[in-house]
């Protein structure tokens, strides 16, 4: 007997259908198996239709070869069953079933739905011979003619339409009706058409018709939808898209509006209404999906559909991946893009007056318009609307515009310049290809850089420059002026290096400097604003973060820069400080560089801090330059007095220093009073005194046999005569300060080595630790000298 083969899943959202060979005799077994489900009929009939598609949900079948395991048109291979699914029927129905196969076997069994009132049925016949897709179509739909067109629903033809194999509620009474015989002859029931390939001698569904005339009536004109859609609409009709993109999927036929899907058996199956609009009829065609499609859509569905295969069912078509992929490839189509265009910008005026720049340009020997070279843009961006527009600031790193650009105006006209922004690097583009029709992007951003290269300059150089020292010596004294500093070597030292250094840091980038003025003083004293004073509009206090790249991309913008409260950061957070400062470049990769770049340093660092003693740790402060700064002291108001003026003669000053030569190094006294000044500086630690106490205090001659106990008597009434020449923390813990030796930790233990480390008696042995008796092997300090 021959074998049949269908493909069987475990419910409607299954995605690996497997087929099964199955007789006729052993399919018709199956479907005398119903399912009964929970619910009874008149609870099910209460559901919505969600709750019953639920529980009507079970194992279901495809009368034919599913290949790939996904139940998709054009995945059903052949098929070997009819299945008709009859929403209605009447008294008659059976009796035409049973007239419409004659001697050909079929089963007829009730759906979930059915009621005695109301019976609904799948009738379900095998074939002769496997029926392609569209001999599917033909054939099912002759046979369902036979029966009465009204019964069944219009997508029963559907070649991957699926059937639920028999179920019903738990009061239901199933039916089933079965026909002995040979398989419906399918070439016989073909050969009733004049030429069954031709979809439109194929029986219609009333429904087919309606819903026809309800899709074209709702679609509208598809040269009107918004953006890149409706413009490749506007570009191309269907019969034109068909001609330039699907010339391989779907060939012309002798009548205008219908084409036949090469892929398939049947002929002329797509309509081409208004040339807008196409509908398909060919069953293993993806656009057979009972919808009018637009150029657009048919493009994508062939083009880009098998992206949507792995998507939830349901998704929304623009969320689709094929609809993302169309919508590029429809905006990056030449012809497209120029619509585009046109609808975005419209016409722009002419905006150049002297024109005599554009007899330099290459144009084309037939049309006369520009050419879309490197030369002509170069032209271009030099010349006319762009004159005088473009450069490049070789401090801060960053493209500028100078004037106004054609596009739009200067958002800071009171400022020299202004950043180039992302969105002007598109509209640069959009203006080359509305005026000029360039088409390259690459060759309008490579003249475009070449340009604003070309027209490199440095703001804080050329500031600089243009200022006249008059000859008198101010920089020392800025901070005794206007802050209260003190008066002295140090004070005019440590000033004069700092801003020698920022100025050598602008025609040298990345010079060695890892030097930091703090200015101590109280709040509202003036620290800040006198920064900002002599930084004019190259200062900056926002510096929030010290990690690699956001803290060098910060720093391309200014040049002298407050670090705040030092005093209110955490010991972890100083080293970071000390770390960052020591570095002369910050590499990093700028956004969208493909590449890791290196950026020296070009500017200095200034701290602040209303608190007096903001070392905490006593090593490592060589880097920080302390100036106290009293507000009483001060000679004159930086408000009132440092005009624009005064600011632009000390930084004259400044540049006649380092034009002359000046290092950047302290000389031997300004170093040492720095060093005594840091120390000053250091946070103080209550138990330095009673350290310092102890280790003067003379020892026993049996100080080192005594326990304990009895050496911390002995410090209540010391009487001894020899010097102590060594040391450890855990002694120091126990006996100077009397605490437990079993709460000693490593954090006790840090915060004593800081403090012995800072006497200058005394320094820490580096042949590594010896034994204590009392306390073992230790980290000893030892009395310089002995």
């Amino acid at each position: 007997m021959q074998e049949l083969d269908i493909s069987f899943g475990k419910n409607r959202s299954d995605t690996n259908w497997k087929p099964e060979y199955l007789t006729w005799d052993d399919f018709v077994e199956r479907l005398q198996k119903v399912r009964r489900t929970g619910e009874s009929m008149a609870e099910y009939d209460r559901m919505s239709n969600a709750e019953k598609g639920k529980i009507k949900d079970g194992k279901a079948f495809v009368g034919g070869l599913v290949k790939g395991g996904r139940r998709k048109k054009e995945n059903v291979e052949s098929r070997w069953l009819l299945t008709l699914d009859a929403d209605s029927s009447d008294e008659d129905f059976l009796f035409n079933v049973e007239l419409a196969f004659g001697s050909s076997a079929y089963a007829v069994y009730s759906t979930h739905s059915s009621r005695p009132d109301s019976r609904k049925y799948r009738v379900v016949a095998p074939v002769d011979h496997a029926m392609s897709p569209d001999e599917h179509a033909a054939v099912s739909r002759r046979m369902a003619a036979e029966i009465g067109l009204d019964y069944f629903d219009r997508t029963t033809f559907d070649v991957h339409r699926l059937m639920y194999l028999p179920s019903c509620s738990r009061d239901a009474e199933p039916e089933f009706y079965y026909a002995d015989g040979s398989p419906l002859k399918v070439d016989e029931v073909l050969s009733g058409y004049a030429d069954w390939r031709d979809p439109m001698e194929w029986p219609r569904h009333p429904d087919d018709i309606k819903h026809l005339e309800a899709l074209r009536n709702k679609l509208g004109d598809p040269t009107e939808k918004p953006g890149v859609i409706g413009s490749f609409c506007q570009v191309y009709s269907i019969t034109e898209g068909l001609e330039k993109f699907l010339a391989d999927v779907y060939e012309p036929t002798l009548h205008e509006d219908r084409y036949t899907f090469t892929s398939g058996s049947s002929v002329g199956g797509m309509r081409i209404y208004d040339d807008w609009w196409a509908y398909s009829e060919h069953q293993s065609d993806p656009a057979n999906d009972g919808h009018c499609h637009n150029i657009f859509d048919l493009v994508r569905i062939h083009k880009f559909g098998d992206l949507d295969d792995d998507i939830k069912p349901n998704t929304p078509g623009i969320k689709r991946p094929s609809h993302q992929a169309m919508l590029d490839f429809a905006a990056n189509d030449p012809i497209v893009k120029k619509e585009r265009l046109l609808q975005d910008f419209g016409e722009l005026e002419d905006e150049e007056t002297d024109l005599d720049w554009m007899d330099q340009l290459d144009v084309h020997s037939k049309t006369g318009k520009p050419l879309s070279t490197a030369k002509n843009a170069e032209l271009i961006l030099r010349n006319g609307a762009f004159d005088g527009v473009l450069a490049y600031d070789a401090f801060g790193n960053s493209e500028v515009v100078r004037k106004a650009l054609p596009w739009r105006d200067r958002e800071r006209p009171q400022r020299e310049y202004e950043p180039w922004l992302g969105a002007d690097d598109k509209r640069l583009q959009h203006y080359f290809g509305k005026v000029y029709d360039f088409k390259s992007a690459a060759t309008i951003q490579n003249a475009f850089t070449e340009v604003v290269h070309t027209n490199t300059f440095h703001p804080i150089k050329e500031y600089l420059e243009a200022q006249r020292w008059d000859g008198v010596k101010r920089v020392d004294r800025l901070f005794v002026t206007y802050l209260g500093a003190p008066d002295n070597h140090y004070t005019h030292s440590v000033t004069r290096k700092m801003l020698l250094a920022a100025v050598k840091r602008l025609y040298e980038p990345g010079c060695k400097f890892d030097n930091m003025m703090v200015l101590v003083g109280p709040q509202g004293a003036g620290k800040s604003s006198l920064l900002a004073k002599i930084g004019r509009k190259w200062f900056s206090d926002s510096l929030r973060t010290f990690e690699n790249k956001e803290a060098g991309e910060h720093l391309q913008g200014a040049w002298i820069f407050e670090i705040g409260e030092l005093s209110a950061m955490k010991k972890a957070e100083v080293e970071e400080i000390k770390a960052f400062l020591s570095k002369t470049d910050d590499r990093y990769r700028v956004a969208y560089d493909r590449q890791v770049s290196e950026f020296p340093r070009k500017c200095v660092f200034f701290g602040t801090t209303n608190n007096h003693n903001f070392l905490q740790d006593p090593t490592g402060n060589r880097r920080f330059w302390p100036i106290n700064c009293n507000p009483s002291l001060k000679e004159e108001s930086h408000w009132d007095h440092l005009t624009e003026e005064l600011v632009g003669l000390i930084w004259a000053e400044v540049l006649h220093l380092y034009r002359g030569g000046e290092r950047l190094e302290l000389d031997k006294s300004a170093a040492d009073e720095a060093e005594r000044i840091q120390g000053l500086h250091l946070e103080e630690d209550p138990r330095e005194g009673l350290i310092m106490k102890y280790l003067e205090t003379s020892l026993p001659e049996d100080w080192e046999s005594r326990t304990t106990w009895q050496r911390r008597e002995y410090l209540d009434d010391p009487n001894g005569e020899i010097a102590r020449t060594r040391v450890c923390a855990a002694e120091v813990w126990a006996e100077a300060l009397g605490l437990d030796p079993a709460k000693f930790t490593a954090w006790e233990a840090r915060a004593i080595y800081d403090i012995l480390r800072k006497l200058p008696d005394w320094q820490e042995r580096d042949k590594g630790r010896i034994n204590f008796r009392l306390y073992g092997k230790q980290t000893a300090f030892e009395k310089r000298g002995q």
